[in-house]
């Protein structure tokens, strides 16, 4: 959850949503010439060719919704905060419920989760690990954390043998890969304050509601293949400069929501990533609203803050030789 905090939420929103009615469907993909155009690309942001690209880097994006990605390269996949199930809490609609309960569509999933080597987690919030304890059952996969989300993932009776605690500082080597763990921090909200914050210090029960589900620190992994070619994977809109200034990513995630609570924030990551030659923007979509559906910005919610044209304008200002690339859901792109 990375744009409104929902112990604030009609303090914060209330004058957002008065406006609702008259720009409802600003935010959604444009029916033009019987193609659907996604935002961000009235400014400059390519969508991925028919056959996801040259693919000449052997590496291959998919995008799951919100902050949901599948790397694949070789026989290996990565998959990162993996989250099919859009449970809807009314954040986006003045109706937060905190008592939601988290759901996990398993027919869904299973649609489109086949299979996984690795499971990073960015943060523990419900839209990012609430489809975790499901998928890692179903894929027998290794999955990357905090120590918070992994003493919630013990809960579900995940074995220990595939479960691995970070700090961030870790640089773990697999067979022709390698992720690199880097503390980190979750984007704050016009109170200044991180959503649903707290971690688990020891095993909790399982999570009743979306509230159960704390941020519990968050992080963000460089994954590097063949020791050449390197992604940038992160989960929210702020980060800790020193501990990834200096990183060169060939392709990186940018995750704008809540960046502008955050000093500078496109400018001050673009430079401490130099500049990567693609990024990809992510958890930019509105995640109550049907994956069946074209994925839909916020700026009906958020105004500018979640307009994905002004996004990616402030994105190739800053960084104009890099390629923004947005997908559909379930889109692959090839670099």
């Amino acid at each position: 959850m990375c744009v409104v905090d929902p112990l604030s939420f009609r303090a914060v929103s209330r004058r957002s949503f008065l406006g609702t009615a008259l720009v409802a469907g600003a935010a959604a993909a444009l029916d033009v010439g019987r193609r659907w155009v996604l935002p961000g690309v009235a400014e400059g942001a390519e969508t991925a060719a028919k056959n996801g690209g040259p693919g000449s880097v052997g590496v291959n994006f998919k995008w799951l919704g919100t902050d949901g990605w599948e790397i694949t390269f070789g026989k290996k996949t990565i998959l990162l905060d993996p989250w099919l199930s859009r449970t809807n809490a009314g954040l986006f609609s003045g109706k937060f419920d905190p008592k939601t309960r988290p759901t996990v569509e398993e027919a869904l999933i299973d649609q489109h989760v086949t299979r996984a080597d690795h499971i990073l987690i960015g943060h523990g919030h419900y839209d990012h690990i609430a489809d975790v304890p499901y998928i890692a059952k179903k894929t027998d996969a290794m999955v990357i954390g905090s120590e918070s989300h992994i003493n919630m993932l013990r809960a579900y009776g995940l074995p220990d043998a595939k479960l691995v605690p970070c700090k961030g500082g870790e640089f773990l080597q697999f067979d022709g890969y390698t992720i690199e763990v880097f503390p980190s921090l979750h984007s704050l909200q016009p109170t200044k304050k991180v959503p649903i914050p707290g971690r688990f210090t020891s095993v909790p029960p399982i999570p009743a509601t979306i509230m159960d589900m704390p941020e519990g620190d968050s992080l963000v992994y460089m994954l590097t293949i063949g020791g050449k070619f390197s992604v940038f994977l992160t989960s929210t809109a702020n980060f800790i400069e020193r501990a990834i200034g200096g990183l060169r990513p060939d392709v990186a995630l940018f995750a704008p929501l809540g960046g502008r609570q955050v000093a500078a924030f496109t400018p001050r990551l673009l430079k401490a990533i130099n500049h990567p030659p693609v990024i990809l923007p992510t958890h930019w979509d509105n995640w109550e609203k049907p994956i069946t559906d074209p994925p839909q910005d916020l700026r009906d919610v958020l105004g500018d803050g979640g307009n994905l044209d002004i996004i990616v304008k402030d994105i190739k200002q800053e960084s104009p030789t890099s390629r923004v690339v947005v997908l559909k859901y379930f889109e692959s792109f090839a670099p």
